[in-house]
């Protein structure tokens, strides 16, 4: 291969692997917004749930506010009934129906002491400062990301767009040559040759291959066929 087409080839892989980083840097942007992502819905997910156990704590408390003051009224009704009562089974009826309210009482505010602590508990855990301050850090780090990511493409299409105008000013045939090339042997397909090792397969070349190589002259790794540049 003359050493014209060679320096043709590498201006156009050089270009190439410019784009693969981009492209390959996208991917690790991509899959950690993914991540970061799935990190903030669990969060969001996790608040959601407890403001929602919040809220039914709420009806719960209402529910028992309400028989609570039913029982209290009742005791109230109660006492209106026995300065009346005459005959004792009715005044034994109206002692079961207040020891009745009384313990509807008694179970409805130890109920709403419960209910009450589970509140505290739940709406500390809502304002717990150690996930809100990684919330945050998760919303900043992908603010961060979406920016760079914008960036990065932005990019990509102009180096894209110079590989497209790089082929043309070189010409059909050397673009052709080179995806010949990089059809059969994978990318890259020109490699450096350092102190007379192939660096994509680790093969020390022989003699003469490398006597051509320090001559100058393009060759063919033995081992891994790329070829291979001083």
């Amino acid at each position: 291969m003359k050493d014209d087409l060679l320096s043709k080839m590498l201006l156009l892989q050089e270009h190439e692997e410019e784009i693969i980083k981009r492209e390959k840097f996208l991917e690790r942007v991509s899959q950690r917004l993914r991540e970061i992502q799935a990190n903030i819905d669990q969060i969001l997910e996790e608040q959601a749930t407890i403001i929602a156990e919040i809220n039914n704590l709420i009806d719960q408390m209402r529910e028992e506010e309400l028989k609570v003051r039913s029982c209290r009224e009742n005791l109230r009704k109660w006492e209106e009934r026995a300065k009346v009562v005459k005959k004792a089974e009715e005044y034994k009826a109206l002692l079961r129906e207040r020891a009745k309210n009384e313990d509807c009482i008694i179970k409805g505010e130890q109920r709403l002491r419960e209910l009450k602590g589970l509140k505290r508990k739940l709406e500390s855990a809502l304002q717990d400062s150690t996930k809100r301050q990684k919330l945050k850090r998760l919303e900043e780090e992908k603010e961060e990301l979406l920016r760079e990511r914008q960036e990065v493409e932005q990019d990509l299409l102009k180096q894209r767009y110079k590989l497209e105008s790089l082929k043309e000013n070189l010409g059909e045939w050397i673009a052709q040559e080179y995806e010949k090339l990089k059809k059969e042997m994978g990318f890259p397909p020109l490699v450096k040759a350092d102190k007379g090792v192939c660096t994509n397969c680790g093969t020390k070349l022989p003699t003469l291959l490398y006597s051509k190589l320090s001559k100058g002259e393009s060759i063919r790794c033995p081992t891994c066929g790329k070829v291979l540049y001083h």
